[in-house]
């Protein structure tokens, strides 16, 4: 009990600090506009005191205004040391609209401003709230990147596989507490890729420049991050992970048995392009074949298929295991006097 109220007086106290520096940022950004507007000379310009007191007067309005915009796009309720994406997008727009509060409400109710007053604070503003809110999560990375690099213990680890599936294994292998798990290099099998960085790590290609990046980097362990990677390539890693004893595991782990028809894995493997999936009525759209499998993990079977715009639009179902009619006859029989389905993991 004790420490949950410890944890809930932090998460107030974090909060209560970044309405703070909100009500400062959003204030020293117009004012910073103002400065770089109207100082010349090393000295504040007669015609920016003119604006000054115009700029105190709508301040506190405008203080208020953006307090309140930054609470209803969820600003003070994310968990910042994981923000990415989304939270950037919540971010941006949250500024715009508070930029847009600033036009209207000085035009409104003090006077028009100069032209660059608007987009030097709209754009001082945003960056600032930019960061106060990816900051931490940027300290916790650096300062877990030096930390790896510095224990003796940290394994240096090649990625197979140059995708979002890849980038999202590194992100979990540089962002887990305690990890000792450091990528040193980015194996890419569908593009020459050679002398470029991906997110960051040197790019290796192909399958026989694996022996020398290994011995290159200092590489201990192999992970396989390419959903669309072949049996016979799989096959061919593995034989070179047992020649260099090398640890090798499989972070996709979308392999899928096939009963009946064409699976999803298979089909997506020979395509090319924009994918739209629907299952049980529900439709998602990717990008490319490999976004579709690293979000639909697990087996399925394909329905139907069309073409439209450029984009390939398939139908799936969950792919059920079919057994012998021994088998199918015992699990219908166990089914229906338990009413449970049966578990076979």
């Amino acid at each position: 009990m004790e420490n949950e109220r410890i944890a809930t007086g932090k998460r107030w106290g974090l909060k209560l600090l970044l309405v703070l520096f909100d009500i400062f940022a959003v204030n020293f950004s117009y004012f910073m506009a103002l400065v770089l507007r109207f100082y010349v000379n090393h000295e504040f310009h007669l015609a920016g005191t003119l604006f000054m007191p115009l700029f105190e007067k709508f301040a506190p309005w405008y203080t208020v205004c953006c307090i309140v915009v930054f609470a209803l796009f969820g600003l003070y309720k994310g968990v910042w040391r994981y923000a990415g994406w989304n939270d950037l997008t919540r971010v941006v727009y949250a500024n715009i609209v508070t930029c847009i509060i600033q036009v209207v409400g000085t035009l409104l109710f003090i006077r028009r401003m100069p032209t660059t007053y608007y987009i030097l604070g709209a754009a001082i503003q945003l960056f600032l709230i930019c960061l106060s809110r990816f900051s931490y999560r940027l300290i916790l990375k650096a300062t877990s990147q030096i930390a790896n690099n510095r224990s003796e213990a940290t394994i240096n680890v090649m990625i197979v596989g140059a995708g979002e599936t890849a980038r999202g294994l590194r992100r979990q292998l540089e962002e887990g507490d305690g990890s000792l798990v450091r990528p040193v290099c980015v194996v890419d099998l569908h593009s020459d890729s050679k002398g470029k960085l991906f997110d960051g790590l040197p790019i290796v290609n192909g399958i026989e420049a694996i022996p020398a990046a290994v011995e290159k980097y200092d590489a201990h362990s192999v992970i396989i991050a390419d959903p669309l990677m072949r049996t016979e390539t799989r096959m061919a890693i593995s034989e070179l992970c047992r020649e260099h004893k090398l640890s090798l595991q499989n972070f996709t782990g979308y392999t899928q048995t096939i009963t009946s028809g064409v699976s999803l894995n298979q089909l997506l493997q020979l395509v090319n392009g924009p994918v739209s999936v629907s299952l049980d009525g529900n439709t998602k759209s990717f990008e490319d074949s490999e976004q579709a499998i690293a979000a639909l993990p697990g087996k399925y079977v394909v329905k139907a298929l069309s073409a439209r715009s450029g984009k390939l639009n398939v139908e799936v179902q969950l792919d059920h295991t079919v057994l012998n009619s021994m088998d199918a006859a015992w699990v219908a029989d166990y089914e229906q006097e338990t009413g449970e389905p049966v578990s076979f993991f």
